[in-house]
């Protein structure tokens, strides 16, 4: 395509709501709440009816389909354009979209065992195979016909509320593997895994990295909660729970953590709720790499080597 558009194409371009136009696209979008509405696939990506979009993993925002095009497909400016004009638009259509359904935990897609899903998150991932096999035995992972290991968010009921998705085989992508969130799941839940009798909560963007944190640290007392990207609903929801539960103990919580991405995004995302919270109950946890899994990689490479130079020392003395 050519460099330029006219600024007769950009100015019809810009008339087209957002929404309007991921739905022509075939996105899967959902109605949310009275004005804002949700990617079903990539639930971090927030659309409000005024045309404002903001995409909370990513730490990005704008207004109207154009600014959105350019981000959401990697387009240029000009090719933005286009894109939305081809689809022929009109600036009112209404729009319908599917309110949201309540989450079932679709059980007949399971398989017997975690067989992959122990494969991948063992030898790829480099999890103690033991903290897989008590996430099993307590029903909080399995595996789908599909061979992607499913995380189950469970409640203190021992209710289903939602689940992650993480794939164990290679694909063509820049991720290298499937990842996502089932249909309907809970807005406000994530994964949960309570180590002791929590009186402390941490947050991570992804279920992995919660249980890397909780190989390489061993924390007791404390609720690892992942918000599988920046979610400020399970922050809140999850603060609320951890002090109603705490007061009913006669106690009250100790510390609310943070240890997400240590990247720009995620250190602008932990700061913002220093003002929220306040810091005498805030405290930061950074990974020493982009993220806990990282660290713990590096950590299995490093006892690899440590094991190896054991042998070799070894045979030199015999």
């Amino acid at each position: 395509m050519g460099d330029r558009v006219s600024k007769q194409e950009i100015d019809q371009a810009a008339t087209i709501h957002v929404i309007d136009y991921l739905i022509a696209k075939g996105e899967p979008i959902e109605k949310q709440g009275g004005n804002y509405y949700k990617h079903s696939e990539h639930d971090s990506l927030v659309l409000h009816e005024d045309g404002k979009w903001y995409w909370n993993s990513r730490a990005k925002g704008g207004h109207g389909a154009i600014s959105l095009a350019r981000e959401f497909y990697s387009m240029q400016f000009q090719d933005a354009v286009r894109d939305i004009n081809e689809l022929n638009l009109e600036p009112s259509k209404e729009r319908e979209i599917k309110q949201k359904e309540q989450f079932r935990y679709p059980g007949e897609n399971e398989v017997k065992g975690i067989e992959n899903a122990r494969k991948y998150l063992v030898e790829e991932r480099m999890l103690d195979t033991k903290i897989v096999s008590a996430l099993e035995k307590h029903g909080l992972i399995a595996e789908d016909k599909m061979r992607n290991a499913i995380f189950k968010w469970v409640n203190k009921n021992g209710e289903i509320e939602g689940a992650d998705r993480q794939g164990t085989m290679r694909i063509d992508t820049k991720r290298g593997t499937f990842k996502g969130i089932m249909a309907n799941s809970k807005e406000d839940g994530g994964f949960q895994l309570d180590i002791g009798t929590p009186n402390k909560v941490a947050f991570f963007e992804s279920t992995i990295d919660a249980l890397s944190y909780f190989d390489l640290k061993r924390p007791e007392n404390i609720r690892l909660k992942s918000m599988s990207g920046l979610k400020d609903q399970v922050v809140m929801s999850s603060i609320r729970e951890l002090i109603r539960e705490c007061q009913e103990r006669g106690e009250q919580v100790e510390k609310t953590l943070f240890c997400v991405d240590n990247d720009p995004a995620g250190r602008e995302y932990a700061k913002k709720w220093e003002h929220i919270i306040g810091e005498d109950v805030l405290d930061f946890d950074f990974s020493e790499g982009k993220d806990w899994n990282e660290d713990l990689k590096e950590k299995r490479k490093r006892e690899k080597l440590l094991q190896q130079q054991k042998e070799y020392e070894h045979t030199k003395v015999m």
